[in-house]
């Protein structure tokens, strides 16, 4: 089975500063040997609860309990696995990864292929729109949608002609694999072979962060196709659910301006940037979804929607807005005329008009209101079914804060009183717990528990020895300790994990350690037990009555079910069992003096 070479790993993980690697997402400020932030993976705008220990190489949230190392944090903010990870960091440090196996190779190869065949397409999109061939294209960009040349070359913008195979023989002609071409998205098949799929469309390339192209978006121009907008697929490098268009270009002013605006399309997108306002991104055609979030918080909490003016539009912003109240990010909500975009709104009215109503758009809560109400002209109002609408999204809200803040706003807006509002929201909270344990009693049994007559906090004393920098006390565990005596699913884990480093010149190293246990949880038990060691001053002594108890507790439990047993037992003096209870007893008995000579 293919795999990195873990050669390749240490290399990967001594080379990558983890506040270097978090910095990049979260926004860290140091107090003494930490550094704190607020958490990228739970809901809180204003306690910085996560840490990060650079000496040691981890991370951890004091309220959310999350924690890892630099591959745990690259992992859960790109949704990756562990090699594809690893080639992240790989790559962001300059380092060739040894990489064992064919399968492994190939498809790193074929990703490779991919991104170097979206490349060669967007040159080539771009090389058509400048020629005969493009001239309408052009024309319609420059003329109609009034963009500036600087703008189109900026964003690499292009134009596929109503070719089938042109571009299809181009990238053979390059000699990229079969493979890769079917995966990359740009062709379609069908019986008579491979076709181009974007045929006579303005092409917008989407780039990721380090400004590789992934995708493209396909726009109609010169006639009413029914698919005025076609789509890539998802791909190998493309996850439309964690990208944004316009992030490569744009990224630099919303570091420095701390605000982003999110509009849905790709000329809205470069119209703004055009006008000066360079601080926007574009959701692009796809769902605004929980990925997306997580990007916008590597940048600012500070987030405006401004959406198309339609019906359609309306009702896409109230569902980002509420997804991001869910994130704890209370946006605003930018507001324009029916039959309007932000790209036509900038070409008619210009900048200064759009940045007045930005100044004036509203929260999620106001801004549902007026469009309920506008929906609702030609009748009355209905209160209560006003309120059911925002508690079906509210619902899904942790943040006490904003829960509290949008109850009080519905409560203003429709003269009921918060407490009736609060209560109807408890009732519905309510129903909803009682139909998850109903569907999740089944799960619960499958988790990895701790069990409550276990001595955990035993347990927990135990794992912070094993990463003591005395190299007296490791060696003492090694040779004495009984992995059996930990009846912990997760302490036996990590010891297992630990053990063979026990003998170290130098503690284990828990950022590796992390990197051999694959249940989540155990891993951010590990974090827990270790995150403050240099808290805790051991000694030899501790050591020796932490293996002392761990074995007693063995001992006891194993005389407990033999006096059970002899209980039940028809025959009232049952040597065997008798025998072994006497020997149990003085096993017990000697504990304390066994360890007196290491």
């Amino acid at each position: 089975m293919a795999r990195i070479s873990e050669q390749s790993i240490d290399q990967v993980r001594q080379a990558a500063d983890i506040v270097d690697v978090i910095s990049k997402y979260v926004e860290l400020k140091q107090k003494g040997k930490h550094f704190w932030g607020l958490c990228p993976f739970h809901s809180d705008t204003r306690a910085t609860n996560f840490c990060v220990t650079p000496d040691m190489g981890i991370y951890k949230c004091y309220a959310c309990g999350a924690g890892g190392n630099c591959f745990t944090f690259i992992r859960e903010q790109e949704n990756l696995e562990f090699v594809d990870a690893v080639k992240h960091l790989a790559e962001n440090y300059n380092i060739t990864l040894d990489i064992k196996g064919g399968d492994s190779k190939k498809f790193a190869d074929t990703k490779s292929q991919i991104i170097a065949i979206h490349q060669i397409a967007t040159d080539y999109y771009k090389e058509i729109l400048f020629s005969n061939v493009g001239k309408d294209a052009l024309n319609y960009l420059l003329k109609e949608r009034e963009l500036k040349k600087s703008l189109i070359d900026e964003f690499h913008v292009g134009f596929s002609p109503d070719s089938y195979d042109d571009l299809l023989k181009l990238l053979r002609s390059e000699s990229f694999s079969s493979e890769a071409m079917k995966l990359s998205g740009l062709f379609i098949q069908s019986e008579k072979g491979y076709y181009n799929r974007f045929r006579s469309r303005i092409m917008f390339p989407i780039h990721d962060y380090r400004g590789n192209v992934i995708a493209f978006n396909g726009r109609i121009f010169n006639s009413d196709h029914p698919s005025k907008y076609v789509n890539s697929p998802e791909t190998p490098i493309y996850n439309k659910s964690n990208v944004f268009y316009g992030i490569f270009q744009n990224s630099k002013h919303i570091r420095e301006t701390k605000k982003i605006v999110l509009v849905e399309g790709q000329t809205d997108l470069i119209q703004l940037t055009q006008a000066g306002a360079n601080y926007c991104l574009a959701v692009s055609g796809t769902a605004f979804t929980n990925g997306h979030v997580n990007i916008l918080k590597r940048y600012t909490n500070n987030i405006y929607i401004a959406f198309d003016g339609d019906d359609a539009g309306k009702k896409a912003a109230l569902k980002c807005g509420y997804i991001l109240s869910e994130n704890a990010i209370e946006p605003k909500i930018i507001t324009l005329e029916d039959g309007f975009d932000p790209d036509d709104w900038i070409r008619k009215y210009g900048l200064d008009t759009f940045n007045q109503r930005l100044s004036e758009s509203k929260g999620v809560i106001n801004t549902h209101y007026n469009f309920f109400s506008n929906l609702n002209a030609h009748g009355s109002l209905s209160a209560n079914e006003f309120i059911q609408e925002c508690l079906n999204e509210i619902i899904n809200i942790k943040d006490p804060i904003i829960r509290e803040i949008m109850i009080k706003e519905v409560s203003e807006l429709t003269s009921i009183d918060q407490k009736n509002i609060l209560q109807v929201l408890n009732d519905k909270e309510s129903r909803k717990t009682n139909y998850q344990n109903q569907n999740n009693e089944s799960e619960v049994e499958n988790k990895p528990t701790i069990k409550s007559n276990l001595p955990e906090k035993l347990y927990d004393d135990f794992i912070r020895l094993c990463f003591s920098k005395d190299k007296k006390i490791r060696e003492f565990i090694f040779t004495n300790m009984n992995e059996n005596w930990l009846l912990s699913n997760y302490h036996k884990t990590i010891y297992e994990s630990t053990y063979i480093h026990l003998k170290g010149e130098s503690e284990p190293a828990v950022n590796v350690i992390i990197d051999q246990i694959e249940n989540k949880e155990i891993k951010n038990k590990l974090i827990e037990l270790t995150f403050d060691l240099d808290k805790i001053e051991p000694n030899h002594l501790m050591a020796v009555d932490c293996i002392i108890r761990l074995e007693q507790h063995i001992l006891k439990n194993s005389l407990t079910e033999l006096r059970d047993k002899l209980k039940s037992s028809d025959d009232d003096f049952d040597d065997n069992v008798l025998e072994q209870l006497n020997s149990l007893e003085k096993q017990i008995s000697q504990l304390k003096n066994k360890y007196n000579e290491q």
